[in-house]
């Protein structure tokens, strides 16, 4: 897809040199990987003091602002369902940050995914996941649902490798001539819903992100396309997080696939936080994305955040928890 001027792979996301795996600040021992990870060193919520807006404390590599450790800036016109949003752009020949971030309904785990949307045939962009301490499991002593077995409903947030309308970009000035890779883009925003289901007995996961949606893409102009967007987004296709084993610090990583055709199509990774493992935090990265139709979007590649409740304990009732145990 042409996500921005330039075409081809010139998007993709580029590993920065010498880079390597660290643990998120607020966990010691918890390892994300580099694949959902990438760009994205942390990333933490500021609460504003006195009134103040809260900020977004972020360490990406590279060239959103200084110092490394940088403040980017609440961005309400870009939020999406469960998820707050902030930008940073120096200038307008800067490239266009934007992250997005959310916490349990406990606290005890948070995800965030930051990113460009591309400029000089490079995008940069990562995701990470943290909890607050550590964890205990539901009790998997007793036989039947509820106990060891419990399920997690929650929302989805992801970000494109450019593609967006713009709208959040600072206006180039008049008459300053721009080459079509010098000038930044603005990534495209993805929604979505997302169900999991974990046994502590057997200490496995596995689940869906569905009803996914890109809510400001702009890359046809032709109405007959299953990717135009009229203005209520464009629909893609239902990811399937396959079954992942959950190690002893409460870590799990897998495949995520297409439904029925069961073709894979990227990575995910995520955590479980609080009591009686109350919350998951993870991170989806997906090399190829799939409208309605079932047709690839060229080009496009999709990074995200899912933050999820367990069901009758921490999650609100109805909507997805329906029909779940206890």
């Amino acid at each position: 897809m042409a996500v921005s001027a330039c075409g081809g792979d010139s998007l993709r996301p580029d590993v920065v040199a010498g880079g390597s795996t660290t643990a998120p600040p607020t966990d010691t021992g918890i390892v994300i990987p580099d694949a959902l990870k990438y760009n994205l060193k942390t990333a933490v919520i500021v609460p504003g003091e006195n009134g103040a807006a809260d900020t977004l404390l972020v360490a990406i590599s590279a060239l959103d602002t200084t110092p490394v450790n940088a403040s980017w800036q609440l961005e309400p016109s870009l939020d999406i369902p469960g998820y707050r949003a902030f930008k940073r752009q120096e200038d307008p020949l800067d490239r266009l940050f934007i992250g997005l971030a959310a916490s349990s309904a406990d606290k005890s785990v948070r995800a965030v995914v930051a990113g460009d949307g591309g400029q000089f045939n490079r995008v940069f962009s990562g995701a990470i996941y943290a909890r607050k301490d550590g964890y205990t499991p539901p009790p998997a002593t007793a036989s039947g649902p509820g106990t060891g077995q419990v399920s997690y409903k929650g929302k989805y947030a992801g970000l494109l490798n450019g593609g967006s309308v713009g709208t959040a970009l600072l206006p180039i000035p008049p008459g300053r001539p721009t080459a079509a890779t010098e000038a930044p883009k603005q990534a495209a925003r993805v929604q979505g819903d997302v169900f999991m289901n974990a046994n502590f007995a057997d200490n496995v996961v596995n689940g869906i992100v569905k009803n996914r949606k890109v809510v400001d893409l702009a890359i046809t102009n032709d109405p007959s396309s299953a990717v135009y967007d009229s203005g209520s987004g464009v629909e893609l296709q239902n990811v399937v997080l396959v079954k992942s084993d959950i190690i002893a610090n409460g870590t799990f990583t897998g495949t995520a696939e297409r439904e029925v055709v069961k073709t894979k199509v990227g990575t995910y990774g995520g955590i479980v936080g609080g009591a009686n493992g109350s919350s998951i935090a993870g991170a989806l990265q997906l090399d190829t994305i799939y409208d309605k139709t079932g047709t690839p979007i060229t080009d496009a590649l999709e990074r995200g955040v899912f933050v999820l409740d367990q069901c009758g304990l921490t999650a609100t009732a109805g909507g997805d928890c329906l029909g779940t145990a206890p």
